[in-house]
């Protein structure tokens, strides 16, 4: 297992979340315990978690701080009536008094335990939701994450792509072959640059028509007076297309042929042609 691409996998990020099954958790787990890069990454993972709750958490209204201490005032046991007896106080019914006393501070209690689980409720209510919203953006910033990198890496193809075929174009030894129309299609036109030391073929068909459905065109290059396959052309817009390596090649010529190609040309069909100069 390469346990880089296991942690830019993105499985410790949901593993913070809470987002894996147990078997998956399970999973991270064991490997947190056998590999130290693993398990520092999870660390990470789970301090950015905290920071992020934390950055994002809201405190309970004020008014429920007063709501709290309204209902405390409302059971708050009366004070005990005394009547002095020789300079002394006394209450009028001890017992009577303790008994009430006990009861009021029960209810006293069983409100504020009432209160504080209503409480309790609603804030695990709030982290829950708040919890929820975190794993969405978690799961969102992922997403955009490998999308992004996904478009970086195309952009990073496309110019080495683009790299490799201005190094073909100007190499001394690439000929440009301009393909002219026949006379069945005499408007049409198409370009060949073929490289005679690598054998390369790249090729323009933005001056062709578009084929018909179910039609596609097909270079041919011709070699001693026999046609060789260059390939069949994907589409006519602006982009240079790479085609089949050719040895050898006096011509190049397209004929317009059923969907994915044909083993000989049609020579009925043949829009184009081009001599390539080649000694």
């Amino acid at each position: 297992m390469n346990i880089q691409e296991y942690i830019d996998s993105g499985v410790l990020e949901l593993y913070a979340a809470g987002g894996l099954t147990p078997a998956e958790s399970a999973e991270v787990d064991r490997l947190a315990a056998q590999h130290p890069q693993v398990r520092m990454a999870l660390e990470e993972c789970l301090r950015t978690m905290e920071a992020y709750a934390l950055t994002h958490a809201k405190a309970p209204r004020p008014e429920l701080e007063d709501q709290i201490i309204r209902q405390m005032e409302a059971v708050t046991p009366p004070r005990k009536e005394t009547t002095p007896v020789n300079g002394r106080v006394l209450p009028l019914n001890p017992s009577a008094t303790e008994e009430f006393t006990e009861r009021s501070n029960s209810r006293w209690w069983q409100m504020v335990a009432a209160v504080l689980l209503v409480l309790s409720v609603g804030f695990n209510v709030y982290l829950y939701s708040n919890l929820r919203n975190t794993r969405s953006e978690l799961a969102l910033a992922r997403q955009d994450s490998r999308q992004y990198a996904l478009q970086v890496s195309q952009l990073e193809q496309r110019n080495f792509q683009s790299e490799s075929l201005l190094g073909v174009l100007r190499n001394p030894s690439t000929v440009l072959v301009q393909l002219k129309g026949v006379t069945q299609h005499p408007d049409a036109q198409a370009t060949v640059f073929w490289n005679q030391e690598t054998k390369e073929v790249y090729f323009d068909a933005s001056s062709l028509p578009k084929a018909p459905t179910g039609r596609q065109y097909q270079l041919w290059a011709l070699a001693q007076g026999k046609p060789i396959d260059a390939g069949v052309v994907k589409s006519t817009d602006s982009t240079l297309q790479r085609m089949k390596a050719i040895e050898e090649a006096q011509a190049f010529a397209v004929t317009l042929e059923p969907e994915g190609g044909s083993v000989n040309p049609t020579l009925e069909e043949m829009y184009v042609m081009g001599n390539s100069n080649s000694k």
